[in-house]
């Protein structure tokens, strides 16, 4: 299936957790297609929409965080209906201390974006030097690139793919304030998927102004005796009444017990979209 695109998208560069995804995803399916870096997720998601023939690899949810509503969003917008997540992968988190110097002990200064400063702020507080100099950067990459111009006492926050690509020292490994922090990434794209027998199915209901419609939707659930592993809900166009149920469950929508739920569903709410059936790498 995967081979049937020729271009990858990540978000970030520069050793984003996109592109280390990524090279999972590459590894694990003996591949190799062009890569693109963009710099938001809408930006990925409406280049897989104008162009079929790419697939995109996309944070959907974190420990930190947990689900991260600009992918799903933007996903479930597409104008081709056919856009739909195909594989799925946890990447564990790994911020470190990076540097073109071997020695942590004589940094003096820091270059980062406000999303890790955020992150490892325990770190860089109580590890780091009081009068330590924060230059603020966009994201890692601008981080590693402006790290050139510095002298030996300055560093970057970063990841291993960060160091291999910049040549740079990891110092400190593990920095973030959440040590146990995963992000969960999936690929994105118009293509099909076959059940494996290890398939988690994802779909999102447009619920009409009900009251007990939620609760409607899980007894369907409990009569297939179907396994629900995530379930989030959400406003749609700044409208009380109008919203949305994320749904996360075993199986692949090619199952007939799973095409016999989904026919049960549709009477209860105002629409059905399957946004992928898949399983992990």
């Amino acid at each position: 299936m995967f081979r049937d695109f020729n271009e990858v998208i990540c978000l970030g560069m520069g050793g984003s957790y996109s592109e280390i995804a990524k090279d999972k995803l590459f590894k694990a399916k003996d591949l190799y297609l062009y890569q693109r870096s963009l710099t938001s997720i809408k930006e990925c998601i409406d280049y897989v929409d104008e162009n079929s023939n790419a697939i995109a690899v996309l944070p959907v949810e974190t420990t930190y965080k947990g689900i991260i509503r600009e992918t799903i969003d933007n996903l479930i917008q597409t104008k081709n209906q056919n856009i739909q997540i195909l594989a799925e992968t946890i990447i564990p988190v790994n911020d470190c201390i990076l540097s073109k110097t071997t020695e942590f002990y004589s940094i003096m200064g820091l270059i980062a974006n406000p999303n890790a400063l955020s992150k490892c702020k325990k770190f860089v507080r109580d590890e780091m030097p009081r009068q330590l100099n924060i230059v603020m950067a966009e994201s890692m990459d601008e981080s590693a690139r402006l790290l050139q111009n510095y002298n030996l006492t300055y560093s970057i926050i970063g990841t291993h793919k960060t160091a291999e690509l910049y040549n740079l020292n990891v110092l400190k490994e593990h920095i973030e304030d959440d040590i146990n922090n995963n992000r969960r990434f999936v690929i994105i794209g118009d293509a099909e998927t076959e059940p494996t027998g290890h398939d988690k199915t994802s779909l999102v209901l447009f619920l009409n102004d009900r009251q007990g419609a939620l609760m409607d939707i899980v007894q369907i659930f409990v009569k297939y005796k179907i396994n629900i592993t995530q379930i989030n809900s959400k406003m749609m166009n700044n409208n009380a009444e109008e919203q949305a149920v994320f749904i996360d469950f075993t199986g692949h929508k090619k199952d007939e017990l799973i095409q016999n739920l989904i026919k049960d569903l549709e009477p209860l709410v105002e629409s059905v979209r399957v946004i992928g059936s898949y399983t992990g790498f």
